[in-house]
This record gives structure tokens, sequence and C-alpha cells, in this order.
């Protein structure tokens, strides 16, 4: 009876233990860090343009200028969608997006709730080439 009670004890253990490394190694139940990248604006180019993210990442976007104030519109739907119901991108502060501050980097957090291809443009007037000044987040499945 004991020996039946020992390895009963031990498979239990066993079980609890290897579910316990399973959902440890789950990234939803780690903790959430934010995906952080920079991009680096100078006249008429971000650097670099075209940035992939996975769907349901937390990411933090810095916007750091190196000749004059830049600073980053992001569309808030994807390519080829209408721009209507629920964005595919959830800011945490909305207002920041396309804001532009003299001397300060941009910082835009969100979470890419859907995939897609997002268009982001220059947020501030620059010179002749500012409407050339474009770059793709790319939010994949």
């Amino acid at each position: 009876m004991r020996r039946i009670f020992g390895c009963s004890l031990v498979s239990a253990g066993l079980f609890i233990a290897s579910y316990g490394m399973a959902f440890a190694q789950n990234p939803e139940s780690q903790s959430n860090e934010p995906q952080r990248i920079t991009i680096a604006a100078r006249k008429y180019d971000f650097s670099p343009g075209e940035i992939h993210v996975h769907k349901g990442a937390k990411v933090e976007l810095k916007v750091h200028s190196e000749d004059e104030t830049h600073g980053v519109k992001l569309s808030l739907y994807p390519e080829g969608t209408k721009e209507s119901g629920v964005p595919g991108l959830l800011f945490d502060h909305p207002e920041q997006n396309g804001k532009v501050e003299k001397g300060v980097d941009q910082v835009l957090d969100f979470v890419a709730r859907q995939p897609g291809v997002y268009d982001f443009k220059c947020a501030k007037v620059c010179g002749f080439g500012h409407n050339r000044m474009k770059g793709k987040l790319v939010v994949e499945p």
C-alpha cells in the first residue's frame, strides 16, 4: 500500500513540475515586456524604413531626430481596410501619435492587434522632400 501511495505521489509531483515548466515557458505567462524599436529620422529618411513586429506584441517605438525636428504619424488601420471600426494599433496615449516636440525624442507605446501593413510618415514638414519621408510597420500573424 505504501509503495502505491509513494508511486502516486511521485507521479503527481512529476505532473505538477512538468505543467509548471510548460506554463513558465509559455510567452503569454511571462512578463509582457515591450519590443523596443528605435527609428533614426533625418531629412527625408527613416532608418529603418520598415519595421516588423508580431500580432499581439507590445511595442515601444522611439523616434530620434538626427538633424532637425521630426516625428512619426502611424496609420491606425492596415493598408486595404476601411478606416472605421476597431483600429489595428492600440496606443497607450493616442495623442502622442504625430505629436512632435523640438529636442525631444518621440516615444509611442502601442499594441499591434491586427496583422497587416501600416504606413507611417513624418509628422512635421521638414522641407521639399517631406512627402517622401515614409515607412512601413508590418504586423505579422
